[in-house]
Parts: structure tokens; C-alpha cells; sequence
């Protein structure tokens, strides 16, 4: 089970390593499944700064952001809100995309730490 469901939605009862709470019987598997899809989107976006396109990278980061509440998403989506320079056509970190950044998203899954759950 991913580390950001800690507690049953249902009962607030710790969880265990199960896919259903010991004390209710609530199944975690919509909610695992929503912040993998988060997760993956989250991924997608990344890859999408990378290569440049903004607009692409900004709609994912709304759906991660829609699916799971994280750290590194609502981050990402404030540094796409702010303008980039008129005519510039390169992203706002730097000079362009990176050549030797992974299409896959490979390199992004090491970022754990900042995919822990916003804490509202």
C-alpha cells in the first residue's frame, strides 16, 4: 500500500498492510488506485516541463492534483502559474528542456519525500 494512506478514510483506524481495514472492512483499492493515478500524472507533467510544453505539463499537474493532494504537484503547479517572459518560448526553470532527462519519468520516481499527502 502506498505510504500516504495511513489511516481508514472510514474508521480513522491505522491501517495494516491489507487491502481492507481490520476494524470496518473498508476497501483501500479506490484510494490506492487514485494516488497512483496522481502519481503517474504527476510524472507526466514533470516530463512534460522538461520538454518545454507548459501547457501540457500544467494540465496534469491539475489532474494529480484532482486525484491525490501532494507536495511536489501543488509546488509544480505555482511555478507553472507564474508568467514566463514575453516571447520566450523556453520554460521558465531554464535555458530549454533537458537532452538527457528520461522520457519515461525514471529519474522523477526518486522524488518520494515530495509525494507525501498535503495535510489540510
Amino acid at each position: 500500500m502506498p505510504e500516504t494512506l495511513e489511516l481508514c478514510p472510514a474508521c480513522r483506524a491505522r491501517r495494516a498492510d491489507s487491502a481492507v481495514c481490520p476494524r470496518c472492512g473498508c476497501d483501500f483499492s479506490l484510494v490506492r488506485q487514485a494516488e497512483q493515478q496522481a502519481s503517474r500524472l504527476l510524472d507526466e507533467a514533470l516530463v512534460a516541463l522538461l520538454r518545454g510544453d507548459r501547457n501540457a505539463a500544467r494540465a496534469r499537474v491539475n489532474a494529480a492534483l484532482a486525484s491525490s493532494p501532494m507536495r511536489l504537484a501543488s509546488a509544480l503547479k505555482g511555478f507553472l502559474a507564474m508568467p514566463t517572459p514575453a516571447g520566450d518560448k523556453r520554460p521558465a526553470a531554464g535555458g530549454g528542456p533537458l537532452r538527457s532527462a528520461p522520457s519515461d519519468g525514471r529519474l522523477l520516481a526518486e522524488h518520494r519525500f515530495c509525494r507525501e499527502p498535503l495535510v489540510w
